[in-house]
């Protein structure tokens, strides 16, 4: 028998917000180590390496709050789901999170990025 809390299933609710969680943790655990290392290496995509980035100290800055800003969106995701219990509501506000973090990195890429 599992224990229900306000007429939810506990079991079903953390399996149901263990994978944002997840996300959250990962997101954040990626931004802190950006602040760390500092290094551009680390964000650029794998055949770019060795290009010459206009403002590197800024550009790993605003991919370490941008990934800060992508854990805040899966916190958000795994409350809809935790409060409300509708996983409809909490993926349409994950893919327009998304969208969102997609738009302000391509925006970091052409600001900061490379030459």
């Amino acid at each position: 028998m599992s224990k229900s809390v306000g007429g939810y299933d506990i079991v079903s609710l953390i399996n149901s917000v263990w994978m944002p969680v997840l996300l959250a943790l990962l997101c954040a655990g990626y931004g802190v180590y950006l602040a760390i290392t500092k290094d551009p290496k680390a964000v650029r995509r794998k055949n770019d390496r060795e290009a010459v980035l206009k403002e590197s100290a800024v550009y790993v800055k605003n991919a370490m709050w941008l990934m800060f800003f992508m854990a805040l969106g899966c916190v958000i995701m795994a409350c809809i789901i935790f409060f409300t219990g509708n996983d409809m509501a909490a993926t349409i506000q994950s893919i327009s999170w998304f969208i969102f973090f997609a738009i302000l990195w391509k925006r970091n890429e052409d600001k900061n990025g490379a030459l």
